[in-house]
């Protein structure tokens, strides 16, 4: 599982570029994902307190029944690589 979520946040991260009209294109992913939740639980982001003390997106936990639950499995599967880290889950939609 740790290793799908590396990978959706690099494809998070990749999606940092700018587009058209200079709107990262991750609030695009952030709109659409407000809209579209997958399965009965809201979809949860996971988010990592950067180094100016600002919440980054950095994964979406979506399709679990608890999908809550299994963000709290991932941040402790992240804090286990990085104990120094700060993370959080917030309802995506």
């Amino acid at each position: 599982m740790l290793r799908n979520i590396s990978v959706l946040a690099l494809a998070l991260l990749a999606c940092g570029c700018a587009t058209k009209d200079d709107a990262p294109a991750s609030e695009g992913l952030a709109n659409y994902i407000k809209d579209a939740r997958v399965g009965s639980d809201p979809d949860q982001w996971i988010e990592m307190r950067n180094m100016l003390g600002e919440w980054e997106r950095t994964g979406l936990i979506f399709g679990y029944n608890g999908d809550f639950d299994e963000c709290q499995k991932a941040i402790a599967g992240l804090k286990q690589a990085n104990s120094e880290r700060e993370y959080r889950c917030v309802q995506a939609n």
